[in-house]
C-alpha cells in the first residue's frame, strides 16, 4: 500500500491532484494521509522512511521541505495539472467587501490594494468554511463554493483553472546523474 501525505482537508487541490496522480500511476492500495502543514508531514514521511509527500510547486513551503529533507526525501516524480477552477467568491448581502480570505500562495491572483483586510488560511476549502461561517466578506475559493451554496455565496470574479505543477517527494532517491524529463518536441519548432 502506498502511503501519500498531502494538504488537506478533503476535495483540495492537493487531494485532488494526489487522486489524478494515483490513478494515473494505477495505484488503488493507498492511504492518503490529509495534513495541514506539509513541512511537518514531510518530517514524519521522513521519519518513516516509507511514504511519499505531493505539494503544488506554487505552495510556500516547497523550499523548506526540498532542503530540509533532501538526505530522506528527494523528489522522485513531477507532473502538470491545472487546479480546480478558483474564483473571488463573496457572501451575498454584502455590497462593498472589504475583507479577504485566502490561502497565501493565492495572492498573485488579486489586486491587494483593493481590499482592507488579508487573512491567510491553509486552503481554500477553508476559506469557503470561514465565508459560510461570515467571518470575512469574500475569499478566494473554488468555482464550486458559490455553485454548491448559491443562497449565500457569489461569485465576484471567475479565475479558472491554473495549470501547474507538482512534485513527488519519496524516501529513495530517483535522480542518479541524468536528467529525467518528458520529451517537449515544441520546443524545436519555436513559436509561430
Amino acid at each position: 500500500m502506498v502511503r501519500i501525505y498531502t494538504l488537506g482537508p478533503a476535495r483540495s487541490c492537493h487531494h485532488h491532484a494526489t487522486l489524478k496522480y494515483l490513478e494515473f500511476q494505477g495505484i488503488e492500495a493507498r492511504d492518503i494521509i490529509l495534513v495541514d502543514d506539509l513541512v511537518t508531514a514531510a518530517g514524519e514521511a521522513a521519519d518513516r522512511g516509507d511514504s511519499y509527500v505531493l505539494q503544488c510547486s506554487a505552495h510556500l513551503n516547497v523550499h523548506l521541505v526540498t532542503e530540509k529533507f533532501r538526505d530522506r526525501l528527494q523528489v522522485v516524480d513531477t507532473f502538470i495539472l491545472p487546479t480546480q477552477s478558483i474564483a473571488i467568491v463573496k457572501r451575498k448581502g454584502v455590497k462593498e467587501p472589504r475583507t479577504l480570505g485566502l490561502p497565501e500562495p493565492t495572492v498573485g491572483y488579486i489586486d491587494t490594494k483593493a481590499w482592507k483586510k488579508l487573512n491567510f488560511e491553509t486552503t481554500k476549502p477553508v476559506v469557503e468554511k470561514k465565508l459560510l461561517e461570515g467571518v470575512y466578506d469574500a475569499g478566494v475559493a473554488y468555482s464550486r463554493s458559490a455553485l454548491e451554496h448559491p443562497d449565500k455565496l457569489e461569485i465576484v470574479q471567475e479565475i479558472g483553472k491554473v495549470v501547474t505543477s507538482w512534485l513527488l517527494y519519496g524516501p529513495r532517491p530517483r535522480y542518479s546523474g541524468t536528467i529525467i524529463a518528458s520529451p517537449y518536441p515544441e520546443l524545436h519548432h519555436g513559436l509561430p
